[in-house]
């Protein structure tokens, strides 16, 4: 009988310490740290290659095309030469490195970077899943609530329409 009294507490206290560490949230939030980290580095990254470029804006920030353009992360490859889903080529840069495009963690269809430019201005967007930092996609200055977005015009990509639909 005793023993059993044992386990039932052990059990009780196990349950108590899952649910107060809530594992779950702790992968979201390293998943999330990733997001933001690889968002503010790809931020600095562009616009060190269109402060360093000499051409106009639409071949700097649309590499390879004609503006507009976009790319998703879970479809495009990740060539930092404006081949990958950010059509800005940064392979040259001599302050920067970037020698592979991030990816997001998960990389599927629902969680996934995004990149979007008018040939002038650029934005890039990711969702972040955690309770902790979801909050930071409505104060973010975009035009979308259920996105975080950094770039030089946060009102390209939008669900309902802009220059990059999604």
């Amino acid at each position: 009988m005793e023993l059993l009294v044992v386990i039932a507490i052990i059990a009780i206290l196990a349950a108590v310490v899952v649910l107060i560490i809530n594992p779950l949230e702790l992968t979201r939030r390293g998943r999330d740290a990733a997001r933001l980290t690889d968002l503010s580095n790809l931020q600095q990254a562009i616009n060190v290659a269109v402060q360093e470029a000499t051409g106009s804006a639409a071949t700097i920030l649309c590499s390879g095309g004609s503006a507009p353009c976009n790319g998703l992360s879970n479809i495009a490859g990740r060539g930092s030469d404006g081949t990958g889903w950010v059509k800005v080529d940064m392979s040259s840069q001599k302050s920067v490195s970037v020698p592979t495009l991030p990816i997001d963690p998960i990389n599927d269809a629902t969680n996934h970077y995004i990149y979007c430019s008018d040939g002038n201005a650029w934005e890039i967007d990711a969702k972040l899943e955690s309770t902790q930092q979801s909050g930071k996609m409505l104060p973010d200055g975009g035009d979308d609530p259920v996105l975080y977005e950094v770039g030089s015009n946060l009102k390209l990509t939008s669900p309902s329409g802009g220059t990059c639909t999604y």
